[in-house]
């Protein structure tokens, strides 16, 4: 082979393995996005039954197709990384996520722009409270499955050997992050700054935990790591919102933010730094 035909080749290797993050992505936001906008258009999203029911469909739409196409290419289940992870990455993965957030939420007590609610507000005893707390995190890392499977499953490896270590996390997070669209424009988080959510927080989020969740699985990726991290993100955070009322929506959505950049930095440093040592070796 010459080197005119050696180069076609690598180029024509090259785009070949870039459709297939390409189409992956483009197939998943089509179908997710039909499906959330019409959902949410036509039935009454504020209705906890179906509000509920949209989620958990939603939420299962990448692992799907990924599941499809990875046997369609003659994938098993390993290939989807489902793999035992080591002990501290999972560690790291669990714990990670409930301290940035309980920084978040305690910084935001502090001034007072969220406050503490009652146990009477809540409505639930201590005791209850701390079994919801334990028994609603394995409900919640089995949904959050259903996009870690695609995303991190399926998507991860492909877009870092398609576009590089570091752009392909940035792609991912981002695409992550816009693919909740339909629902963040209902204001899932922030009822009165639904286009703040959907177009900002959500892709800071996407590409801030992806990168944690990049960082911890280098080397020996497996799904579990992304699921720790997402859950716990989830969970523990969603936790410490419910019990908590806000004072400011507003400031409260920036303070988010913020500390979604921060972890961008952080975490973007160290992944660039880690497989760039990595490539240097």
């Amino acid at each position: 082979m010459n080197t005119t035909d050696r180069n076609q080749t690598v180029v024509s290797t090259s785009i070949t393995s870039s459709l297939k993050p390409k189409q992956y992505i483009l197939l998943v936001l089509g179908i997710s996005w039909t499906f959330g906008f019409s959902t949410t258009t036509l039935l009454d999203f504020s209705d906890p039954i179906i509000n509920t029911l949209i989620t958990f469909t939603y939420a299962f739409i990448p692992a799907v197709i990924a599941i499809i196409i990875n046997k369609k290419e003659g994938g098993t289940w390993k290939d989807l990384k489902f793999f035992k992870p080591s002990f501290k990455s999972a560690f790291y993965a669990f714990i990670i996520p409930i301290i940035y957030f309980s920084t978040i939420i305690g910084l935001q007590i502090f001034l007072e722009i969220r406050t503490i609610k009652s146990l009477d507000q809540i409505g639930q005893t201590p005791l209850t409270l701390a079994l919801l707390l334990i028994i609603g995190y394995p409900i919640t890392a089995f949904l959050i499955l259903g996009e870690e499977v695609g995303w991190r499953g399926y998507l991860q490896e492909k877009v870092i050997n398609s576009f590089g270590a570091f752009y392909g996390i940035l792609l991912l997070g981002l695409v992550w992050g816009i693919w909740h669209m339909p629902i963040a424009l209902q204001g899932y988080n922030f009822p009165n700054h639904p286009y703040m959510e959907a177009f900002i927080t959500y892709p800071l989020v996407g590409i801030a935990l992806s990168l944690i969740i990049a960082y911890l699985g280098f080397n020996r990726y497996s799904i579990f790591i992304g699921v720790l991290v997402h859950a716990s993100n989830n969970h523990f955070g969603g936790t410490l919102i419910a019990i908590t009322d806000t004072n400011d929506e507003f400031t409260y959505a920036m303070i988010f933010n913020i500390f979604y950049v921060i972890i961008i930095l952080v975490f973007g440093y160290l992944w660039k730094k880690k497989t760039f040592t990595n490539t240097e070796i």
